[in-house]
């Protein structure tokens, strides 16, 4: 199957509709070059997916295949200047927004509260994997079909403004990071297990979002003055 999501062709053919349901969003019918299109996928085996699911049992088979075919795509795009970050797009009034957690902690549960809290105005680009483009000297979120839990995403963009981390407590609080602070946090939310070659390509985005994007810590209850706070701290205009 071929499809095209954040400037990218992207031939997959997943074994499992876990995966193979989102894909089909992006389905393309394009005359592409070959030489344009990447593949993910095809050295993914049903065994690995199994195998992957005896390593950890609470991965589903068929989420596994998902997981494997992100982390293909990942090391795919770093050459075009492109990362996927693990996080919550919120594209608002026409700008992304990226709430990044580790896994439990909460992003999808804080995006939702924007979502009531500011309605139409509101649209979730990707829930767990966006891909970051720096397209010029612009960086541009997009959707991408890789959003497994949640399964929200869509097939749209907007220029990064700005990536948040949250962090549970009790009480809700905001500040702005320093690059030294943000790094590990960006870090530990991309594909770690790659080439040294790749690596370079992996800190090289890294260091341009650092440089172009505000960074935060918020302080996070759950409650809808944590999206309140949030919001009056990050949106700008």
């Amino acid at each position: 199957m071929l499809c095209k999501f954040a400037e990218f062709y992207v031939k997959c053919n997943p074994k499992f509709p876990y995966t193979a349901d989102m894909i089909e969003k992006f389905r393309c019918d394009d005359d592409v070059d070959p030489s344009k299109i990447i593949s993910i996928g095809e050295n993914v085996t049903l065994e690995d997916c199994e195998n992957y699911h005896i390593k950890y049992p609470n991965v589903p088979v068929d989420e596994a295949e998902h997981i494997y075919l992100a982390d293909e795509l990942f090391k795919k795009i770093l050459p075009y200047k492109s990362i996927m970050i693990h996080s919550s797009a919120v594209k608002y009034k026409g700008k992304c927004y990226l709430f990044s957690a580790p896994s439990g902690t909460g992003k999808s549960t804080h995006t939702r509260i924007w979502e009531k809290i500011y309605g139409d105005d509101v649209k979730i680009i990707n829930d767990d994997k966006p891909i970051i483009r720096l397209m010029g000297e612009e960086l541009i979120a997009y959707g991408s079909p890789f959003a497994g839990g949640t399964h929200k995403f869509c097939d749209d963009f907007a220029p990064l403004t700005a990536i948040v981390f949250i962090t549970r407590a009790e009480k809700n609080s905001i500040r702005k990071l320093t690059n030294k602070e943000a790094l590990p946090l960006i870090f530990q939310e991309t594909v770690r297990k790659v080439s040294k070659e790749r690596m370079h390509l992996v800190l090289d985005m890294l260091d341009v979002i650092l440089k172009n994007v505000d960074l935060y810590e918020l302080c996070c209850n759950m409650e809808d003055d944590s999206a309140k706070i949030a919001h009056d701290t990050i949106v700008k205009d």
